[in-house]
């Protein structure tokens, strides 16, 4: 499903940490997404609405990126096409297959990550 050009593609952040939810935000909002963002992976086991792109924290405190990419392989695969991990925590976690669109480490370049952003967003067969 491809979103309607007049509506923004929608985009969510789910990280542990306000500073760096608030600059994915900022940055994507600047990029034309709509972003809504979570503080937990917890809180995203039922998405309330379709995205686009989902930016994914790799650690937090209940519930990690790695639990929920798990949860999600089980309960609807067809998510992960459109999770792109963020990992500062562990080098395994980028050595493993999460079945994702991407894995990026972090600290990241936002140029780079925007790119992927877009990239993953502009798939059509969702």
């Amino acid at each position: 499903m491809t979103p309607d050009p007049v509506t923004k593609p929608a985009a969510l952040v789910i990280d542990d940490d306000a500073n760096i939810r608030e600059v994915l935000q900022v940055l994507l909002e600047t990029a034309g997404f709509a972003v809504d963002t979570l503080s937990d992976g917890i809180d995203a086991i039922t998405l309330k609405k379709e995205y686009q792109v989902i930016l994914l924290d790799m650690k937090m405190p209940i519930f990690e990126g790695a639990r929920l990419t798990d949860y999600w392989r089980l309960t609807d695969p067809a998510i992960l096409r459109r999770v792109i991990l963020l990992s500062g925590y562990s080098r395994l976690s980028l050595d493993r297959d999460f079945g994702t669109y991407a894995t990026v480490a972090k600290p990241f370049d936002y140029r780079q990550l925007l790119t992927i952003v877009e990239n993953c967003s502009r798939q059509t067969d969702l």
